[in-house]
């Protein structure tokens, strides 16, 4: 942490702007292009030299890498997908940003997964990335719900029912249990539904990929 405070009182020297807007700006656009990294494109590239956005189900993700290219790679790129947000959260707090940058910065890092501008805006869900950030921010919260998630998804198997679950689950097991904010609730209950949304989004390319790749008939 005391990287992270080196550098906040080294922006605040070369950035004194009222409220520090540039400062506020950088750390936005920084979590976007941070977000953008492709990791699974860049592994499936290096390893079978595939685009892995028409490749297995069609997303740009740890799931498809772990079954188009191996394991080993699977979990790689969801580890390094999910340092993206963690870094971010780290940053925030380091920077002691105000709740809204805050938000901005969670949200910037999981739209640069999920359109990135590198690949024409055709990324990832988002999933890793958003998990890292909010448990950067909540861990043990976050955790809780991580749980309560994985229970319905192994009875269901279903991952949007899981989600929406986990999603209700928020004012119920964050505000009494963990004494959040309404503010908190809310941003973290849009955080988590705009993963659903985007999983929506995709379903008419990915249904074209796996009709192509076969996946389906797995």
């Amino acid at each position: 942490m005391d990287i992270f405070e080196n550098l906040r009182k080294g922006a605040k020297f070369i950035l004194p702007l009222q409220d520090d807007v540039i400062l506020y700006i950088s750390i936005c656009l920084l979590s976007y292009l941070i977000g953008d990294i492709p990791f699974a494109f860049i592994f499936s590239k290096m390893v079978k030299r595939i685009d892995i956005r028409y490749e297995g189900e069609g997303n740009v993700g740890a799931r498809n890498v772990l079954h188009i290219i191996g394991k080993p790679y699977g979990i790689l790129v969801a580890l390094l997908d999910f340092s993206k947000g963690f870094v971010i959260a780290l940053l925030c707090l380091s920077f002691k940003l105000p709740f809204y940058i805050t938000v901005i910065a969670g949200f910037s890092v999981v739209l640069g997964h999920d359109f990135p501008v590198f690949l024409k805006f055709k990324g990832g869900k988002g999933v890793a990335t958003a998990l890292g950030f909010l448990l950067g921010l909540y861990p043990i919260p976050t955790f809780a719900t991580l749980f309560l998630m994985l229970i319905i998804f192994s009875i269901k198997r279903y991952y949007l029912f899981a989600m929406a679950i986990g999603i209700a689950s928020l004012p119920v097991l964050w505000m009494p249990l963990f004494k959040h904010s309404i503010k908190e609730i809310i941003f973290t209950v849009s955080f988590l539904s705009f993963l659903g949304i985007k999983r929506i989004i995709d379903i008419p390319h990915m249904r074209r990929v796996r009709e192509t790749s076969g996946w389906d008939k797995r």
